[in-house]
């Protein structure tokens, strides 16, 4: 009869169940939940609100949900309810900024990136307690180090707080629920190791345990003596005496609702490291406030810990303990608002005179961040955040360095199998190597001035060099680097784009190539002309002088020297007076183009240095005569020998070892002559000795000559016309010191004329354009054919 009512009333009961409205079974479901919340028990709180909203989805459900998976440290689940959280009309700025902190615990920094940006420059000053506005920066950081899961301790469970005893055992702190004793589970929601009276408060962990791992990797349970412990954690073995401390939270049975905090003990170690007694500090206060975290300085006779007993400045705060050798203990001192803050500061180490510690409260990355200062004797010197990859946008902690300097961290980061992991830092060195060279490929040799440096905030990186022009360095992995390589009488060389990122071969090489400045390297020439005993600037003068200064200004790195003449009429000290003039004349004309007068060097040589032979007493004709009367326009690149040039940006992109990618065009001139004639008219002289100035100056030139004529009369008596019309502008230039074998001359004859006269009638005009020779600057000086003709 029993059975049968059973039977009969389960269908019923089903049948009442789905016929409640959704939101009156989410009501329920939320009202659990925040009591649950208000209990602390966010276990529970979390499955309820998110029972809620899968009832009837709402804001208050997914923001329940978010906050209570953000108390657990499940930085994926609470990044996902904040998501749904803030995708609500009603969900305020501070639910925003929650989502960024989750989006960045979780992983996702694209999302963090996103919303930054999305914010503009309305970003609340809530972003600065975040951190959150400067997250780029502590990713662009990473130094040369990487983390690795330590295999042999972790396990699905969570395991932090790995050390290393003075005998080469270790320990560490797991909930992988290996004391068969305890009956009750506990969550260690804020690290604080905290146990609960209340039934309720249930979370489907394990309480904590302390494990020792032998020479032989075998891990064993490690119980401390101590009676009814329910979690224990924190082990730090002392390396001057078989002694160990450690935290526990014991059962302490007071009433029906309460709470136990941990508190510090330590036991004295047998020959197998066993503990065979325990003591707990004087200051143990379970019921009032918590004790965690010890760590003793040997060499200066302090215990320090973690406690947020009353008086500190907010969560658990660092103090010390003085201590003597009968271990009688001082008072409490906090180590002050430098290194404690309103959250929570936990695991202090001391090693080498820097004192780190693991807080919340620091500015970081996100959760715990593991942060380290100096120490001078009772001060401590700033705190600095250790970044990447010591931290992570989750929790870590438990800084440990060995003697032997292996650091070994805690941490919960993404890769991790339990709630937390231990990790070691390991080192990640790369090679870099640089050859330099001369322009002509063998090594620069001497002493190099080398800079180095990497990362975002220019690192430097010290170098080695062997005076053969090979430097070598260590350099950091997945890293941007910069080098500037110096040098005297050389440019400077500036590399921003080495990188070592994505490399696997663990070496980054370089060659690089080291330009000589090519100091008063001459790099473009013209000619200016002034009528007797006259120092006035002709109209025929201003085209150049014009081109000449618009190359000074486009060109920062030119100066320009001008060198007056004038015939060998009148006397020495009258002409170098007039010559004086004529430079004065150049150099006033320059200065309406702004053209600095520094830039200027005017030389004023009378008639010391004549182009013609018009000497004292020497017959001349006046056309002779016009081409002494003169000024020399020569443009110097890095006119300053000695000084230190950066490569002009003008000239970046381009072979700095071919002086001739320096020098400027010239517009070369053309030659026309009369009706079967080949002399030279005064303008051609002139027009050639601008010419003859250039191949002086810029002794890498080499020039091409070719005649022609118009197409009347027979080939052969045009082909000598145009090597009469070749030659005689080649011996002209030989005529003004330019050695024959820089001049190659050919001649065509009629064979390549400007205007086909053969095809149709030409005007006088068009076969005087025929009757030519033309010049040009070739790379090369090729034999190009049967006319090709030089003098030896």
């Amino acid at each position: 009869m029993k059975k049968i009512f059973t039977y009969l009333l389960l269908p019923i009961v089903l049948l009442s169940l789905l016929s409640i409205p959704p939101s009156l079974a989410q009501q329920g479901l939320l009202r659990y939940a925040d009591r649950k919340a208000t209990e602390e028990n966010y276990f529970e709180a979390g499955k309820g609100y998110a029972e809620a909203f899968g009832k009837k989805p709402s804001y208050q459900a997914a923001k329940g949900a978010a906050i209570a998976y953000d108390k657990m440290r499940d930085y994926s689940r609470a990044y996902d309810w904040w998501k749904r959280a803030v995708a609500y009309p009603e969900a305020l700025q501070q639910d925003r900024l929650a989502y960024i902190a989750a989006a960045n615990q979780a992983g996702d920094m694209d999302a963090v990136f996103a919303a930054l940006d999305s914010m503009g420059a309305s970003k609340p000053e809530a972003l600065r307690n975040l951190n959150l506005d400067s997250l780029k920066v502590w990713y662009d950081a990473a130094g040369n180090t990487r983390v690795k899961r330590v295999q042999s301790i972790n396990s699905s469970s969570t395991d932090f707080g790995w050390v290393k005893s003075a005998n080469g055992g270790t320990y560490f702190s797991s909930d992988r629920g290996e004391a068969g004793e305890r009956k009750k589970s506990g969550l260690r929601i804020d690290k604080s190791y905290t146990y609960y009276s209340k039934t309720s408060d249930w979370t489907g962990r394990n309480f904590l345990n302390i494990y020792s791992v032998d020479e032989d990797g075998k891990v064993s349970l490690f119980e401390p003596p101590v009676p009814g412990v329910f979690h224990a954690s924190d082990p730090y073995p002392l390396a001057d005496r078989d002694l160990i401390f450690y935290t526990v939270t014991r059962d302490i049975r007071k009433s029906n609702d309460y709470e136990v905090q941990p508190e510090i003990y330590y036991s004295q170690l047998d020959a197998s490291g066993n503990p065979v007694d325990f003591v707990g500090l004087p200051i143990n206060a379970p019921l009032e406030y918590g004790l965690k975290s010890p760590f003793v300085d040997e060499s200066q006779n302090r215990l320090y810990f973690s406690s947020n007993m009353s008086g500190g400045y907010g969560g658990y705060d660092l103090y010390y303990m003085e201590l003597d050798e009968a271990f009688t203990f001082g008072q409490p001192v906090n180590l002050g608002p430098l290194i404690n803050t309103a959250g929570n500061e936990i695991d202090p180490f001391m090693q080498n005179g820097s004192f780190y510690f693991a807080s919340d409260g620091h500015i970081g990355l996100g959760g715990l961040d593991i942060f380290v200062s100096d120490r001078k004797g009772n001060e401590f010197l700033g705190v600095k955040n250790m970044g990447l990859p010591y931290n992570s946008p989750q929790d870590d902690f438990a800084f440990f360095e060995t003697d032997d300097h292996a650091v070994v961290i805690s941490s919960n980061r993404p890769g991790s199998t339990g709630l937390d992991d231990v990790f070691e830092l390991e080192t990640l060195d790369m090679d870099f190597v640089a050859q330099v060279l001369a322009c002509d490929g063998t090594a620069v040799s001497g002493p190099l001035e080398v800079q180095l440096t990497e990362g975002s905030e220019k690192r430097t990186v010290a170098v080695e060099q062997d005076g053969t022009g090979l430097i070598r360095a260590t350099i950091s992995p997945d890293q941007n680097q910069e080098i500037s390589i110096k040098k005297d009488g050389y440019f400077a060389l500036e590399d921003k784009s080495l990188s070592s990122k994505g490399m696997s071969d663990g070496k980054l090489e370089k060659t690089y190539q080291l330009v000589k400045i090519p100091y008063r390297t001459a790099v473009y020439v013209d000619l200016v002309y002034y009528n007797l005993d006259q120092s006035e600037i002709r109209e025929d003068a201003e085209a150049p002088l014009d081109r000449i200064a618009e190359l000074l200004t486009s060109y920062s790195f030119l100066n320009i020297v001008v060198r007056s003449h004038t015939d060998a009429r009148a006397s020495d000290a009258y002409n170098e007076v007039l010559s004086e003039k004529r430079a004065d004349a150049v150099r006033n004309y320059l200065s309406k183009y702004g053209i600095a007068r520094s830039r200027i060097q005017a030389e004023w040589l009378g008639e010391t240095e004549l182009t013609s032979d018009c000497g004292e007493g020497v017959p001349c004709s006046e056309d002779n005569y016009q081409l002494d009367r003169r000024t020399e326009l020569l443009l110097e690149a890095f006119p300053e020998v000695g000084k230190s040039y950066p490569v002009p940006p003008e000239m970046r992109g381009i072979d700095l070892c071919d002086v001739s990618t320096i020098q400027l065009p010239e517009a070369l001139p053309t030659i026309y002559f009369g009706f079967d004639e080949a002399t030279l008219s005064l303008q051609d002289k002139m027009a050639l000795e601008r010419v003859a100035l250039m191949l002086r100056t810029m002794l890498n030139r080499r020039l091409a000559i070719t005649g022609h004529t118009d197409s009347r009369g027979s080939a052969a008596y045009n082909e000598a016309l145009s090597e009469r019309r070749a030659l005689v502008v080649k011996n002209y230039l030989e005529g003004k010191g330019i050695a024959s074998e820089r001049l190659v001359y050919e001649f065509f004859g009629k064979d390549k004329p400007i205007n086909d006269c053969e095809e149709v009638p030409c005007t006088p005009e068009m076969h005087r354009l025929n009757r030519r020779t033309e010049l040009s600057l070739p790379k090369s000086i090729p034999r190009l054919n049967k006319h090709w003709s030089q003098k030896e």
